[in-house]
């Protein structure tokens, strides 16, 4: 491995929606009841909000409008940063990520029900059942109009300790 390897270890900058279907009967008033689902895609068993990765000279604002055009839905045109996620690469395993979540607004359930299923499988997850714990905040952040927060492997870089 040379120097230059080391010191630039490969990285993957994603861009992600966060589009979530409103709360189906908002008299139910368990905690997790009360938040909306958020729209994932399917791939090879595994689920997560729809995005890209970006391309080199992209910026992340028109990858996230990439998105949005191959959902067929219309994003404002400053769409609202609701999270950025770092995961640190794993030898071996995984490339370093860098994961920025934009608001992709909310939808009805049968939404997406147009898209070719041969591209693109899609379906509504409860928030518990979110594998990206990052979709968590960013959605909070959304729905508590809080600051967008920093994340490293999912949780806030203050929450992190010292070494963090």
């Amino acid at each position: 491995m040379s120097g230059t390897e080391s010191l630039n270890p490969p990285r993957e900058v994603w861009v992600f929606l966060l589009i979530r279907c409103p709360v189906e009967n908002p008299k139910y008033f368990a905690p997790l009841g009360m938040w909306p689902r958020v729209l994932q895609v399917v791939r090879d068993g595994w689920a997560c909000p729809p995005g890209v990765i970006v391309q080199p000279g992209e910026a992340i604002t028109d990858a996230a409008h990439r998105v949005a055009d191959a959902l067929g839905i219309k994003l404002p045109k400053a769409a609202a940063l609701l999270a950025v996620d770092q995961q640190p690469a794993i030898a071996g395993q995984q490339d370093e990520e860098l994961a920025f979540v934009f608001d992709g607004g909310s939808a009805a359930e049968d939404a997406f029900a147009d898209l070719p299923r041969d591209q693109v499988e899609v379906e509504w997850s409860a928030v518990e059942n979110l594998e990206r714990v990052a979709l968590v905040h960013a959605l909070r952040t959304r729905l508590l109009a809080v600051e967008p927060p920093v994340l490293v492997e999912g949780m806030p870089k203050s929450n992190r300790g010292r070494n963090g």
